[in-house]
């Protein structure tokens, strides 16, 4: 079967897939036969003693409870095609207790419709009437006991039939429900929504004004069912005890039941002769029996009455039994009804725990993520800090590397000027500032005054010497000048040198050794000493 798209987007492809097939058995009105007719269908092979013959209406062109239309059309196309199919106990497959033989229309008034007439001529209703036989000879008693309590059944009245269909598609039967108008919609992606709508998956059956019916379409009958409740209220089975009722008082009645019991009509003067000498037989027997029975009549009374008193302690004992047995069940029932509220209650609880621990599982989880991202900002904003930190202290250490060169270069600048004030020349300054940078202030302020107070002497000595110089001829001066210089730069070089080593080499002894104060002065003086010769050499006055 088709199924669109908007019947898949509903949810109903499973249903629809699924309900391919109904049964249903429906009333019908009551209606006059034609005897003669249903006399020749009737009695067809009627006279086998291995079979029960029944007939019944099998379905009929209308719109049932359930809301399936079996449109007159389609009933028409498919009234030969329950013919030979299987008839079964409880619509079970397993169940197969005969067939269908035959099958004819009728209309209301129970006439027999035309095989050739026209779909167009049809009534709007009528009738499929089927012939089926029950299968009596079976050599199993199980099977055989199921027949005659089948057919025991439909003659008493109490079983009903139900018919079996396939469909292969349908259409929408819409009738508005204040004119009663009827119509048939196609099915089709259009109007595929409507299928919500019907009873026979899960619908109302109604939609705005119009009441909905499914149109079956290229219906198929597989048969029918003998159950004994029918599918609804309406769908009820039929029955009739004789066939000979129907064909020969003409009942008005046969479509209240559906169902005909149908018994061989036997005609002619043989039969009738074998009957009779039958019956003659039979009856003998009979006679037989009951003069055997008056006999030992008493006897079997008394072993009836035994036995019944005997069955009646029995069924007290069986009573008191079943008794104890439904009490303990009843016992066991409340023990077991405790158990399972206990344990409803248990797991409700180990639920509720288990939602309690995932509960603080997943705030623990929260607050450890919020810690970690916390220490991570924390580990990131040290790292930081330490950054700027260690930014700081090399600007800070700049700084101070530059107070420290400035501050060096004004000690230095002081002692050279100190130096040069004192008389020393601006190179010898330079150098014995450069030589001497070691020392202290006091050590060198110390030298500078030393150097001081020598000054007027050496002006003294050179201007004597200038005086001497100016009366001695031109070349002569000249010659004993030059000769004196390159002497003087000799040896003050190399006085200078021997000096200065001398210096620094007792000044990194003696000035890092000893603790002694007296220890201490004579090293400040051994280079004061030292230092008075350098200045002196450098001035030209080699005598100490």
């Amino acid at each position: 079967m088709i199924i669109y798209s908007q019947e898949t987007d509903d949810g109903l492809a499973e249903k629809i897939s699924a309900s391919n097939s109904i049964s249903y058995a429906s009333i019908v009105e009551p209606c006059d036969i034609e005897q003669n007719q249903i006399k020749t269908k009737s009695m067809a092979a009627m006279n086998d003693a291995d079979l029960y013959y029944v007939q019944s209406i099998l379905v009929s062109s209308s719109w049932n409870r359930n809301d399936d239309v079996f449109d007159r059309a389609e009933v028409w196309a498919a009234r030969k095609t329950p013919e030979h199919k299987p008839t079964n106990l409880e619509h079970d497959e397993n169940l197969i207790i005969g067939h269908i033989t035959s099958n004819w229309p009728i209309d209301n008034q129970g006439k027999t419709i035309a095989e050739d007439i026209e779909v167009d001529e049809l009534p709007d209703k009528f009738h499929i009437v089927t012939g089926s036989v029950i299968y009596k000879a079976y050599s199993s008693p199980e099977l055989k006991e199921r027949a005659e309590k089948l057919i025991a059944e439909i003659e008493n009245g109490t079983k009903y039939v139900s018919m079996e269909c396939y469909f292969k598609g349908f259409d929408y039967g819409l009738t508005d429900k204040v004119t009663g108008d009827y119509k048939v919609l196609a099915r089709n992606d259009s109007t595929a929504y409507l299928t919500k709508y019907l009873k026979a998956y899960g619908g109302q059956g109604e939609h705005d004004n119009y009441k909905i019916g499914r149109v079956l379409r290229n219906i198929t009958f597989s048969g029918k069912g003998f159950v004994n409740k029918p599918a609804n209220p309406d769908s009820i089975i039929f029955n009739k005890r004789l066939i000979e009722d129907l064909l020969d008082k003409k009942n008005d009645n046969l479509l209240k039941t559906g169902v005909l019991e149908n018994k061989p009509t036997i005609n002619t003067d043989t039969e009738n002769i074998v009957m009779s000498e039958n019956i003659e037989k039979q009856v003998a027997e009979i006679n037989e029996k009951l003069d055997s029975v008056s006999v030992n009549c008493a006897d079997q009374v008394a072993e009836a009455q035994a036995t019944a008193s005997e069955l009646q302690q029995t069924n007290q004992t069986l009573e008191a039994t079943m008794k104890e047995k439904e009490e303990l069940l009843e016992a066991k029932s409340e023990e077991l009804e405790t158990l399972a509220k206990k344990h409803d209650e248990e797991v409700k609880s180990k639920k509720e725990e288990m939602a309690e621990m995932k509960k603080e599982k997943e705030e623990a989880k929260s607050e450890l993520e919020e810690v970690v991202a916390s220490k991570t900002e924390l580990e990131e904003a040290l790292k930081a800090a330490q950054t700027s930190l260690e930014e700081a202290n090399e600007v800070i250490a700049g700084y101070k590397m530059k107070e420290e060169e400035m501050a060096k270069k004004e000690m230095l600048a002081k002692r050279k000027a100190n130096l040069v004030e004192a008389g020393l020349e601006d190179d010898a300054a330079s150098a014995a500032v450069e030589k001497f940078e070691s020392l202290d202030d006091e050590a060198f302020e110390s030298i500078t005054s030393l150097l001081a107070a020598m000054k007027p002497k050496e002006e003294e000595k050179a201007k004597k010497h200038d005086e001497t110089e100016a009366a001695m001829p031109p070349a002569l001066k000249e010659a004993l000048e030059k000769k004196k210089e390159e002497k003087e730069k000799a040896s003050e070089l190399e006085e200078a040198e021997s000096a200065l080593e001398e210096v620094e080499a007792e000044e990194t002894v003696d000035l890092s050794v000893g603790n002694d104060e007296s220890e201490t002065e004579s090293a400040e003086a051994s280079v004061r000493s030292e230092l008075v010769e350098f200045v002196s050499a450098r001035l030209g006055n080699t005598s100490k």
